[in-house]
């Protein structure tokens, strides 16, 4: 199985190409130091580490860079080419889903001579491109020339989105991540990740990526990428568009299912056949036309968009035309996506650790494959609905007398407490809260069952929580 990841293989020497200075004195190297939060002791960090990436400037003296890089950042640095002084760098924002981030330097003096890049526009294949950057293994600037291979959506290893990427097969490093994609002396991408089964196997995000990114944070925030939230079937086989009442100029592809969230809103219907976005017209294999005779998958065309946009919709139901608009919004998903730069939340009442299901929490077993199979179930088929908007796992027990018995239970997800459906973390928190007297009853996905004494497991708290040298008994987004 071919694997993604945020860092490139060793490089093969490739002749190099010129470079004029003033490209040059614009790619800076990252300094970071991480501290990354520990997602099964909650309440506490990993040690701290260091690493390097590679970043350039662009209009507004703002540096652009791979949010990869500075994920989780307790400190930056960023030095330019020539120069032995360390600046201190902040971050100003990041984009998780697509793998980018906005720093910025106060002391305006580091800008000297330094050129903004210009954005310029998606390469096309078999363009030759150049990469800058400092990989590992020195620190004066590398450049390497590859070519434009293959132009397609992919998934993005930081946040496990799938966006539009451009594979090339420059020579790269670790430490490249950051660094810009460069063609007629304008950006065209920003160096992320390779396939670590294949040798001068790169990625870069695209220049479209980066305009879109750079527009959503107009307002200071970043909204993300739109989706929708269903699921659709390629219609290929012709006894499929012959059931569905399709003509011979028809094609499209059919709504196999749609999440509580997505039936709300009352658009689309259970076998809608879609035929066409914004007066693009889908084949049956899912694909629209793209450039140059290429094909694309149909969702680069909500992609291109910006949560809050709309779009023209055209389906087939019960074999007549209908059109409508669609507003675009980020999707929904019961397992929370990959997050960084926030602490995890958790909760602890007489020992029992409670936290929300995340990727962050299934990626700590190193391949979800090896995670409890029930967890990795919600992430991949789990749906919001009005009962549930989160799943609360049980992560472990911290041992005391007060939850004696129960200390081998871990990692299974909570269904209900005293026979009442629990929505989220902050709503088991609210329910143990108020049972004041008795017993606390919680039933699990599993059918496993705790059950123990409200004023005692409450009681015990302080002891355990101290003993176990953890500050509060909950994160601190979930104080009151």
């Amino acid at each position: 199985m071919k694997v993604l990841v945020s860092f490139f293989s060793l490089a093969m020497a490739l002749t190099l190409p010129a470079i004029d200075a003033d490209t040059k004195a614009s790619v800076v190297k990252v300094y970071t130091v991480q501290s990354n939060p520990d997602y099964h002791q909650p309440w506490q960090n990993y040690p701290q580490s260091s690493g390097t990436g590679s970043g350039c400037v662009i209009k507004g003296n703002l540096i652009l860079t791979n949010a990869h890089v500075i994920s989780n950042s307790t400190f930056i640095m960023v030095r330019k080419q020539g120069d032995p002084k360390k600046y201190v760098a902040k971050l100003v924002i990041a984009g998780h889903q697509c793998d980018l981030a906005i720093l910025k330097v106060e002391d305006a003096s580091f800008f000297n001579g330094m050129e903004p890049f210009e954005v310029g526009e998606l390469p096309r294949l078999q363009d030759t491109v150049t990469v800058l950057g400092y990989p590992v293994g020195g620190d004066n600037i590398s450049i390497t020339e590859g070519v434009v291979s293959r132009i397609e959506p992919t998934i993005y290893s930081h946040s496990g989105k799938f966006l539009l990427a451009v594979q090339i097969d420059a020579a790269l490093n670790p430490g490249n991540s950051g660094g810009p994609v460069v063609k007629d002396g304008k950006l065209v991408g920003i160096a992320f990740q390779n396939m670590s089964t294949e040798q001068n196997i790169g990625y870069m995000v695209p220049s479209t990526i980066v305009n879109h990114f750079l527009e959503d944070i107009k307002d200071g925030k970043f909204e993300g990428f739109p989706d929708i939230d269903m699921d659709v079937n390629t219609m290929e086989n012709p006894d499929i568009r012959t059931w569905a009442e399709m003509k011979d100029d028809q094609s499209g592809v059919l709504v196999t299912h749609l999440t509580d969230t997505e039936k709300k809103k009352g658009l689309f219907k259970l076998n809608d056949v879609i035929l066409e976005i914004d007066k693009v017209k889908i084949a049956n294999d899912a694909t629209v036309p793209f450039r140059d005779g290429e094909l694309i998958f149909l969702g680069h065309l909500i992609w291109q968009k910006n949560v809050g946009d709309k779009c023209r919709i055209k389906v087939l139901r019960e074999g007549k035309v209908i059109e409508f608009d669609y507003p675009l919004g980020p999707g929904s998903k019961l397992v929370a996506p990959r997050e960084y730069d926030v602490l995890p939340s958790y909760y602890v009442v007489g020992g029992l650790l409670f936290v929300p299901l995340t990727e962050n929490y299934l990626d700590t077993w190193g391949e979800w494959s090896k995670a409890p199979v029930e967890l990795v179930n919600f992430a991949m088929k789990g749906e919001v609905t009005d009962e549930q908007d989160q799943v609360v796992v049980l992560s472990g027990v911290l041992a005391d007398d007060v939850n004696m018995g129960y200390q081998n239970l871990r990692y299974s997800s909570v269904k209900t407490v005293n026979s009442r459906k629990v929505k989220n973390i902050k709503d088991l928190i609210e329910k143990i809260e108020n049972i004041k007297t008795g017993f606390i009853e919680i039933v699990f996905e599993d059918n496993n069952k705790i059950v123990i004494d409200a004023e005692k497991a409450k009681k015990a708290t302080p002891g355990v929580i101290q003993r176990y040298r953890i500050e509060h008994d909950r994160s601190s987004n979930l104080k009151e």
